[in-house]
């Protein structure tokens, strides 16, 4: 594992000539190392690329899909074969230079940047600024070691205590700041403000670098010095510097207060000579300043990395590198580069709320946990008010909002987010889990989700879900973070399987056909011999996922672009066996589900049964329609791009498919039909436009017009109707749609209708 070691300093200090010589020494010695630029500026590399400028990664993200995102392509080699990486950031003036770096760790974590050979990874770090974005590195998961590099300046000081402060926000009962670097800007007066600062905050300072032309020199070369200039007193300067850095103790973060700064750098001044502080001030190099333990007794610096080893570098200890993380799911909307169907947050939390014995904390404001919720409900509610049904499903999901306001933007909401979980946490009966899932001003402002793993207890997980709202994506992108959020974190991969039992994956959690469709594949499951193990994921439970495994088979609800990145994520990551075909939706696909799946259970004959009552039962239907719709023309204008249940069974209807036209859908990635013949136009292109489908309407005049959405204007059609996203699967999913037509087209508009068949006419109601 690499040891991270990060390089903080205020801005114009020269830390980024500083940590390239200090990565170019740690080369030198035989280290592989990276270095990440975390400066808007992106220069930090210059000198070890010699004068180039890399592609900063932010550049990077904005002009290249998300699933074609490479290591090679952000990572320069440069000198002593040191690797290089910017993170860029925005004009100056606009948008926000700490969410570019959140960006940018968040990408590095993808590509796995941090399992490869490295040595060293070293953060060069802007200091000015210790916000949620610029903090990144310092957080536990990253930085080892933090050296903070300081003259004798006051803001400079200002800024390494608040470097400290930041730090302090992140400690455990590990250490992890390495010292100061010293470098001087060759005034006399800056050593003793430094040695009284360093001596305040119980650090050590670990070099000090003097002003020297050669620095100079070798920004006119456009190289590190320790490169050009390899004989020189400062590269052995920084040669050493690197060996302490390397394996230098660590010690804890204790900075000043405000005034306490104020008194120890400035009021030390009292005692001028001619308005300058004494000429003859002496610093002291690599000083061990005493620490000091919880009770206030010395004690030696909190931990070493170091060896005693006077040689060459000794690799420091390192804890055990965590597995490789899964390849992320991506949404069509982030790898095709289109505009965002949704928000991440919501659809994060659609998946998070099915498991009915979590809680999902929304960190953010109330009004995005109160949108989420609407969204979540909208099928229990939209039942209860057509049917007067009162449904247990999602009528009431366990949300609780951290209810973010304007100063918590400001201050950060880390120990609001805090004693949220840790309330939930101690409950009587506490949750099996609790989600954290992020919004966009809680990702805005770089709110680090993950420290809340420490508040989980024996009964409850704590789970970060990292949505960010709209920045991590789109709708189906937060769908997919809360899957495998929830999959790494649940699944047992240990469980015995029960060749009885069965999944269902991907389900829609939001769609009314969920319920009519389980029915059916219950049904069909039970005359089987088969027992369902857990709907992955859709009212389900915490106990259920983590059993997933016991099921040696999968049934997968729809072959979308959802379900079949889902399907190949869970052969991938865990060895999932999945059924050849999706819930089917139509008679010709439902014959093919029930045969194949009777086979897999050695129950062809039981098969066969199911397959005659509902056929019996569908010609029936068909017999009694025929007559009715027989040489209606259908004009068919959709999103879906999988129709073909409902183009086969208005053919068997005798109606004339008179214009099919696709549209672009998140979903779906083209368009296929068996019955390209029976259609009388087709436009498939997925580039049909609005204007285009209301003239093709005025046009065809079809006498029944199926749309996803309802045209607003009037149109020629003499009945139109709304085509679901998520049919009703089984034998009978276009007779339901068939009835209905014949229902509308027969209705009779006289009688007691006669006062409202004007309306109709106009509206179409």
């Amino acid at each position: 594992m690499s040891l991270q070691i990060a390089i903080y300093g205020k801005g114009g200090i020269g830390k980024s000539t500083i940590a390239a010589n200090i990565s170019a020494a740690l080369a030198e010695a035989g280290r592989h190392v990276l270095q990440v630029g975390c400066d808007p500026k992106h220069d930090s590399t210059r000198l070890l690329l010699r004068g180039e400028t890399p592609p900063t990664v932010l550049d990077y993200i904005r002009d290249t899909p998300a699933d074609r995102y490479m290591a090679a392509d952000i990572i320069r080699r440069g000198e002593l074969d040191v690797d290089c990486a910017e993170a860029g950031g925005p004009e100056p003036g606009i948008g926000c230079a700490g969410r570019g770096i959140l960006t940018t760790f968040d990408l590095l974590d993808k590509l796995a940047i941090r399992q490869r050979d490295y040595d060293v990874i070293l953060y060069d770090v802007l200091g000015d600024v210790v916000c949620g974005g610029f903090a990144v590195p310092i957080r536990n998961e990253y930085a080892d070691k933090v050296y903070i590099v300081t003259s004798g300046e006051f803001m400079s000081i200002y800024a390494a205590n608040n470097i400290l402060r930041g730090l302090l926000n992140y400690q455990t009962d590990q250490g992890r700041v390495g010292g100061l670097i010293f470098n001087s800007r060759g005034e006399d007066w800056e050593a003793a403000r430094v040695e009284r600062f360093a001596q305040a905050v119980q650090l050590p300072i670990v070099t000090s670098i003097p002003r020297d032309p050669l620095f100079a020199q070798s920004e006119r070369a456009q190289r590190c010095l320790v490169a050009a200039f390899p004989r020189a007193e400062l590269s052995e300067l920084f040669r050493k510097l690197a060996q302490t850095v390397w394996s230098g103790p660590l010690y804890a973060a204790r900075p000043l207060s405000d005034d306490q700064l104020e008194q120890c750098v400035l009021a030390g001044e009292a005692a001028l000579v001619d308005g300058s502080p004494r000429a003859d001030a002496k610093l002291a190099i690599n000083p061990l300043p005493p620490t000091t333990s919880a009770d206030g007794d010395p004690s030696e610096p909190i931990s070493s990395a170091a060896s005693e080893s006077t040689g060459g570098f000794e690799p420091p200890a390192q804890p055990t590198a965590p597995p490789p993380p899964s390849a992320p799911l991506l949404s069509k909307a982030l790898t095709s580069q289109e505009p965002l169907h949704g928000c991440a947050f919501s659809g994060a939390l659609s998946i998070t709320t099915q498991l009915t014995d979590c809680v999902t904390v929304a960190h953010g404001p109330q009004s995005c946990a109160h949108i989420a919720f609407q969204t979540i409900t909208s099928i229990s509610r939209r039942l209860l008010l057509e049917r007067g049904l009162v449904l247990p499903i999602q009528t009431a999901p366990p949300i609780v909002s951290t209810d973010m306001n304007e100063a918590v933007m400001v201050f950060g909401g880390g120990e609001l987010l805090g004693q949220q979980v840790s309330e939930l946490t101690h409950r009587p009966d506490p949750p099996a889990a609790i989600f954290v899932v992020s919004t966009c001003p809680s990702g805005i402002i770089g709110e680090n989700i993950q420290a809340t793993t420490t508040l989980a207890t024996d009964q409850t997980r704590v789970i970060p879900v990292a949505a960010d709202g709209n920045l991590a994506g789109d709708y189906l992108q937060g769908i997919f973070l809360g899957y495998q959020r929830i999959a790494e974190e649940l699944i047992d991969r240990q469980v015995q399987p029960d060749p009885q039992l069965v999944n269902i994956v991907a389900e829609k959690t939001v769609a009314e056909s969920t319920i009519d469709n389980l029915a059916f594949v219950r049904e069909v499951l039970e005359r089987l011999g088969l027992r369902l193990n857990c709907r992955f994921i859709a009212e389900t439970s915490a106990a259920e996922v983590r059993g997933l495994l016991r099921a040696p088979l999968n049934l997968l609800a729809y072959d979308d672009f959802m379900g079949t990145k889902l399907r190949d994520y869970l052969q991938s990551e865990y060895q999932a066996r999945f059924f050849s075909q999706p819930f089917p939706v139509g008679f010709t696909a439902s014959v093919r589900w029930v045969t194949e799946l009777a086979a897999y259970c050695h129950q062809t004959e039981v098969g066969a049964r199911i397959i005659a009552d509902f056929q019996q039962r569908y010609e029936q239907a068909v017999a009694q329609l025929r007559p009715r719709l027989a040489g209606r023309r259908l004009m068919v204008v959709t999103f879906n791009h999988e129709i073909d249940w409902l183009l086969a069974t208005a053919l068997d209807l005798e109606m004339q498919l008179a214009y099919v036209g696709i549209l672009d859908y998140s979903q779906d990635q083209g368009f296929q039909t068996d019955y390209a013949a029976q259609i009388q136009e087709l436009h498939s292109n997925l580039d049909y436009t609005a204007a285009a489908r209301a003239a093709d309407i005025q046009r065809v005049a079809p006498d029944v017009l199926v749309c996803n959405y309802l045209p607003g204007a009037s149109t020629a059609a003499r009945v139109t109707d709304t085509i679901p996203f998520c049919p009703e699967v089984g034998f009978f999913s276009g007779l339901a749609m068939c009835s209905r037509w014949a229902d509308m087209l027969n209705m009779n508009l006289g009688e007691g209708w006669r006062a409202d068949a004007a309306v109709y006419r106009k509206y179409h109601a």
